[in-house]
Formats: C-alpha cells, sequence, structure tokens
C-alpha cells in the first residue's frame, strides 16, 4: 500500500528534477543564442537597432507564451479516475485523502 505511494513520490520527484535541469539548460541555450543573435544583428545593423530587434522579438514571444498560458477559459476541474476513488477508499482516511489528492494533481497535469 505505501510502497506503491513512496513509487509515486519518488517519480514525482525525479521528473521534477529532471524538469528543473532541463528548464535550466534551456535557459542557458537561450542565452548563448541570444548573444550570438545580437553578435549577428550588430554586424548587419547598428547596436540601437539590434537591441530593438532582440527587444521586440522577447515581447513579442513573452505576449504569445502569456496569451497560450490563459487557455480556453474552462476552470472545471478535470474527472478523477474512478479507480482512483477505489483505491482510495481502501486506505486509511488520511492515506485515502493523501492519494485522492496526488490522482486529482495527476489528472490535472495530464489535462494540461
Amino acid at each position: 500500500m505505501f510502497a506503491r505511494l513512496r513509487r509515486s513520490i519518488r517519480h514525482a520527484a525525479q521528473r521534477f528534477a529532471l524538469g528543473s535541469v532541463g528548464a535550466l539548460m534551456a535557459l542557458v541555450g537561450l542565452g548563448f543564442l541570444s548573444a550570438s543573435g545580437l553578435m549577428l544583428l550588430l554586424t548587419l545593423t547598428d547596436p540601437i537597432t539590434a537591441c530593438a530587434i532582440m527587444g521586440g522579438a522577447y515581447l513579442g514571444v513573452g505576449l504569445l507564451m502569456m496569451v497560450a498560458a490563459r487557455g480556453s477559459g474552462s476552470d472545471d476541474p478535470p474527472a478523477v479516475p474512478q479507480n482512483a476513488r477505489q483505491e482510495a477508499q481502501e486506505l486509511p482516511p488520511l492515506a485515502a485523502a493523501f492519494m485522492q489528492g496526488m490522482a486529482q494533481g495527476m489528472a490535472h497535469q495530464t489535462h494540461r
């Protein structure tokens, strides 16, 4: 009973760690790409125009990401799988509540 919970927590921690390291690596890569893009623009234009182009590109991407983050506007919580409810009923009350929360969280992540 608790072995499955431990595996689930360990799996979530591994996914978080890998995702965090991946995001950090992507940010470092984005920094190098930005620097090389700015250097390329500096060979083609003057510094003010190059900075304006880079700033406009980042502003545009940022605005697109903010619009995408708003989603479809549906705030309905996702349905909890039936087997998660059945498993939760077999556990002690505190563990059942925890498992049900974990199942809802995982269902919410898969619907994004």
